[in-house]
């Protein structure tokens, strides 16, 4: 498959070259929040997980957000659940999947914990501000930890996590290849977790356009890789 060409990013035959210009590493953040599926587990698809059973980590996320939490940035999981609000699952159901996440992190890495969870549980017919693409939970948690926008990253996979981190004016977003990300990068992939690049535009996409600039990144592991990259 042939690939929308971002604007700093050079495509070759699917991948993002390796001769694309590097991104210089950021000040490390305060807050890092993360997308759930697609970034933190692996994405099962609609209607979503369902089941404890579901749940299996993309690589190397428990150690990535144990790394980060060891230089003392917060991390907190940003997630749309509508299939609590469908009634699919229950509220209980839910806590318990969040429950075996937590304990599946902990035991890659004994500090990857989430210091605070957000979910909107409702259907889109809501029309809930707090239910990404809005960016209400985005909000919340930065006035929770006291973080400026710009002491702020936000990890996700998918358009909707893109856009609602830009609401909530999210200087720095990244877009991992895992989940929905490569897809929405018209099947390019970034050739290693070391790899990122910062997307300025794509030719022929004007809803990702919309979300511009971000970087792309391996996956989670990738974009934690980054970060902590130039940090003291």
């Amino acid at each position: 498959m042939s690939c929308n060409r971002p604007h700093f990013a050079a495509f070759t035959s699917s991948r993002l070259s390796a001769h694309a210009p590097a991104i210089p590493p950021p000040v490390l953040p305060h807050l890092v929040l993360l997308d759930r599926d697609g970034v933190v587990n692996e994405d099962v698809g609609s209607p979503g997980v369902l089941d404890s059973k579901q749940l299996q980590l993309t690589p190397g996320a428990g150690m990535a957000i144990g790394r980060v939490r060891r230089r003392g940035v917060k991390v907190a999981l940003v997630t749309n659940q509508s299939c609590v609000g469908k009634g699919l699952i229950s509220g209980a159901d839910l806590e318990d999947i969040h429950n075996e996440l937590q304990q599946m992190l902990c035991a890659e890495d004994g500090d990857a914990a989430f210091d605070n969870v957000y979910v909107c549980t409702s259907v889109k017919e809501d029309k809930d501000p707090r239910m990404k693409p809005s960016p209400g939970m985005i909000l919340e948690a930065m006035n929770d930890f006291g973080a400026k926008k710009e002491e702020c990253v936000f990890v996700g996979d998918n358009l909707t996590d893109m856009m609602a981190a830009k609401g909530g004016g999210v200087v720095l977003r990244i877009l991992t290849e895992t989940g929905y990300g490569k897809g929405l990068m018209g099947g390019c992939y970034v050739p290693t977790t070391r790899s990122p690049r910062q997307i300025t535009n794509i030719d022929n996409n004007e809803d990702l356009n919309a979300a511009v600039p971000f970087v792309y990144t391996k996956n989670l592991a990738g974009a934690v890789d980054w970060l902590l990259s130039g940090a003291n």
